[in-house]
């Protein structure tokens, strides 16, 4: 079984706005309530392709050159983008903890957008819909961060915080317990983790690992065996095995 480390002793969405690309991203995006669309920008062959999926009166039909060069800044958009609103929270407050059995997600020093969205779509793909980033130092929402995630950005509750730390502690007052994904953690089996019905799981970059106040935090650290051959495993893929050890579906 795990061996406990220790014993335990703003509120309204980013309305940044900002261009998303590729089908899978603004299809899902069109098909969430929570979504403000500005604009949808199409070339007419991809618009005869959904145009039963959008609605007419935000489309503007565009030119390849306008598409590619004045808005699509040569990101892989398959003639359709997006001008939408933010939906990443403000607040930890903003997030549902109706349930009895809940899974979170913190990544800590994590910047880059590509990884931030493959662990979305790696969190919504095993049932994990809560994922905490902190407002410094980590990437807003943006069109690499939705592309990556291929849809999966709406399904899952992202929050910025202004600190990880008073954030678990509040985790902690809700019946969470606190897992940290450390090399120097126990190499114990992974299923072990069902047995918490409330879990915060935390993943620092693969250069850094975890603040120190963060690590000191966890409840108790963990780690994913490899081969001795192998340093490390990427954030991203990390986070899809704890994430399968974890899953809710």
């Amino acid at each position: 079984l795990l061996t406990m480390k220790s014993s335990r002793k703003s509120t309204s969405n980013n309305s940044g706005l900002y261009y998303m690309y590729g089908k899978h991203a603004v299809l899902a995006a069109i098909n969430n309530k929570n979504r403000h669309i500005e604009k949808i920008y199409c070339l007419e062959k991809t618009f005869l392709e959904v145009k039963n999926k959008i609605n007419r009166s935000i489309v503007e039909i565009v030119s390849a050159d306008f598409i590619n060069k004045k808005i699509g800044h040569g990101q892989p958009h398959q003639g359709i983008i997006a001008y939408i609103n933010s939906i990443f929270l403000n607040n930890l407050n903003q997030m549902d903890f109706s349930t009895d059995i809940d899974r979170i997600v913190i990544l800590d020093q994590i910047t880059d957008p590509q990884n931030i969205g493959a662990i979305i779509r790696s969190a919504a793909a095993f049932g994990i819909t809560k994922l905490i980033l902190p407002a410094n130092n980590s990437p807003d929402e943006s069109g690499s961060i939705a592309k990556a995630a291929s849809g999966c950005l709406e399904l899952v509750q992202v929050a910025k915080v202004a600190n990880i730390k008073t954030t678990i502690e509040t985790l902690k007052r809700k019946g969470f317990w606190i897992v940290g994904l450390d090399l120097e953690g126990k190499a114990n089996n992974l299923n072990d983790l069902k047995e918490f019905n409330k879990l915060a799981i935390i993943i620092g970059s693969e250069a850094k690992g975890m603040r120190r106040l963060t690590n000191e935090s966890c409840d108790f650290l963990i780690k994913i065996p490899i081969s001795n051959k192998v340093e490390s495993l990427n954030a991203s893929n990390a986070a899809s095995i704890i994430f399968h050890a974890l899953r809710t579906i």
